[in-house]
């Protein structure tokens, strides 16, 4: 099978089954993805933190910090008055996004967040001795100017690790509702950057497990699935 046959099999979960995937295979798809995904400098700056099936309470506190942050863009929402966000005269109430069930009842939960790099490898050690190569990636005060590029990593570890799944059977879905804000993650000590203020740069949430309902089963059973469509590819992909 392609690689192209294979990612075009993934799809949003809604619902895992309430089976777990063994940790062993986890561990083994985690190394692979670790194994294949491309790094500045061979830095890695971020950590993948895994909450397997016996950590449900720390699953609790992400999702209330999903909901926390869906609860203030729908409010910031409602304030709003643009051509695309026409200000809403509505009654609010706060209503649970069934797209996000999938953060607190799976399998296994990553969360990815950077991290300060311990020191260079030996051949950037020598960089820096001899050529006067600066190591960013080393610095507590260059985590968030670095945060953009260490997305982008995070993105190709995202990527890798689909496909890995995909070829087992297994379901990943991902999640970028949480807050950005560094000190909204004082109660999760495992992402910390900064430990002595408690501060946190946290990229991206991705859960896994095996696949009971999915989005797009929702969507064509409400026969909406030909409304929420990608941009035409001319508007993404730019010949210059």
């Amino acid at each position: 099978m392609s690689i192209f046959d294979t990612l075009e099999k993934r799809h949003h979960v809604r619902k895992y089954k309430p089976i777990p995937v063994p940790d062993k295979l986890i561990k083994e798809l985690l190394y692979k993805a670790w194994k294949i995904s491309p790094s500045k400098n061979n830095f890695m700056p971020y950590t993948v933190n895994v909450l397997g099936p016996n950590k449900q309470e720390e699953k609790n506190i992400i999702w209330d910090k999903v909901m926390n942050n869906h609860i203030f863009y729908d409010e910031l929402g409602l304030k709003k008055d643009t051509k695309n966000n026409p200000k809403m005269k509505v009654d609010y109430k706060f209503k649970v996004n069934p797209n996000y069930f999938h953060v607190r009842h799976n399998s296994h939960l990553l969360v990815i967040a950077q991290r300060v790099c311990d020191e260079p490898n030996e051949f950037y050690k020598r960089m820096v001795e001899k050529e006067g190569h600066y190591c960013e990636q080393c610095e507590i005060d260059e985590v968030i100017p670095t945060a953009e590029s260490t997305s982008f990593e995070v993105g190709l570890f995202a990527s890798a690790l689909t496909a890995l799944c995909i070829e087992q059977g297994i379901d990943i879905s991902y999640c970028a509702c949480f807050p950005k804000n560094e000190q909204r993650w004082q109660d999760t000590p495992y992402v910390w950057y900064d430990t002595k203020n408690k501060m946190a740069k946290v990229h991206s949430l991705m859960s896994i497990g095996y696949g009971d309902y999915y989005r797009y089963e929702h969507m064509k059973k409400h026969r909406v699935d030909d409304q929420d469509i990608k941009p035409e590819m001319d508007k993404i992909i730019k010949w210059i």
